[in-house]
């Protein structure tokens, strides 16, 4: 997810990145679907996609964001960090918190289980330190570019040992500090730090013959069948080593589907559609139960509910986003000029008529 939304066809940006982020934002859409909708089928699903999912979607993104990190002339300087991406993510984290939360008080409410005003308004202030809804991971990408700079003297082999050890321990069952956030900087890090760190061996291997990526893909399913089944991340280690898998088999689906331009225009536009899906799918769900005097769906109806609220959720959040494009709404996705350094503000003043 990067502070400028990319195009298709972007020089020297391969096709399989794009289509790797529409498929790694699409799962988060189906996963938020899921859960919104209750769909015990569909939860278990994501279950077993949970090792692609995030792990997945912070390679991606630590590799476009390699630059962060790298050591010499090559790195970005602390203000180019500031323009080009921190600024964009602490604004719509802000923002975006604000939405959430009315968002989650209004689908509350239609669901007939208001939440208290005073504790939503006490969570809101304390996001900046205890990040709330799926907009932890907007906080967590501030988190680790600014990480990524401060550690880019560190030789890269320990900044991956660093970074590692405390994923293997959060990365198992049962390991909580009590925030999304704070758990998902420790779980995550070290896929953003593999994106940046090992983005060359990435690219090799997404030029490997294509059995050798089928190969992958099946080696991870099997592995996920076998620990899910037998109940395995509880085991120290065990979740880790599948999240890495995971991590490989998204990046050889993202080859395989980077023929679909739907999927990689998708991926070309990450940051609306992680935006906006939640406060959709929320208000949409919650209008649905409210309008039958349900709170399950038939199962029928709940296995096909995800799907469409997927499609729905994720084409409402690129059109809101278009047609916003012209107007004061469109800080709903970028900073306002004022928020960008001098040394940035000014050739932009420069060229006003």
């Amino acid at each position: 997810m990067t502070g400028v939304p990319a195009r298709a066809g972007t020089p020297g940006r391969e096709a399989w990145i794009d289509a790797g982020r529409g498929l790694a934002v699409l799962l988060v859409v189906v996963y938020h679907a899921a859960r919104w909708f209750d769909v015990a089928a569909w939860e278990q699903v994501n279950d077993y996609l949970s090792a692609v999912r995030m792990p997945f979607f912070f390679m991606i993104s630590g590799l476009l964001a390699h630059r962060v990190g790298a050591r010499g002339e090559g790195g970005m300087p602390w203000r180019t960090l500031w323009d080009r991406r921190l600024r964009l993510y602490l604004w719509v984290f802000v923002v975006w918190e604000c939405i959430g939360t009315a968002c989650y008080l209004a689908g509350f409410a239609l669901r007939g289980t208001p939440l208290g005003f005073g504790p939503m308004l006490r969570d809101l202030l304390l996001s900046p330190v205890r990040p709330q809804f799926e907009l932890w991971f907007i906080w967590a990408l501030a988190l680790f570019c600014v990480l990524a700079r401060l550690l880019r003297s560190v030789d890269p082999r320990w900044h991956l040992l660093v970074a590692a050890v405390p994923s293997v321990v959060a990365l198992t069952e049962g390991f909580d500090l009590g925030n999304v956030g704070w758990n998902g900087a420790l779980r995550y890090y070290v896929f953003f730090v593999c994106g940046m760190q090992l983005r060359s061996l990435l690219l090799r291997f997404t030029r490997t013959p294509w059995p050798v990526r089928v190969a992958v893909v099946a080696g991870w399913a099997a592995l996920a069948t076998v620990v899910e089944v037998a109940g395995l991340r509880p085991v120290v280690g065990v979740y880790f080593v599948l999240c890495v898998a995971g991590v490989l088999a998204g990046a050889a689906l993202g080859t395989f589907l980077a023929r679909s331009a739907a999927l990689v225009r998708t991926g070309t536009s990450t940051l609306p559609v992680y935006l906006g899906h939640t406060p959709v799918i929320i208000l949409g769900s919650s209008v649905v139960f409210a309008l039958t005097g349900s709170t399950t769906l038939p199962p029928v109806a709940g296995l096909l509910a995800v799907p469409a609220a997927t499609v729905v959720a994720t084409t409402l959040s690129l059109l809101l986003h278009r047609w916003t494009a012209s107007s004061l709404l469109r800080y709903l996705y970028a900073p306002p000029p004022w928020t960008a350094s001098r040394r940035a503000a000014e050739p932009a003043a420069r060229r006003r008529p």
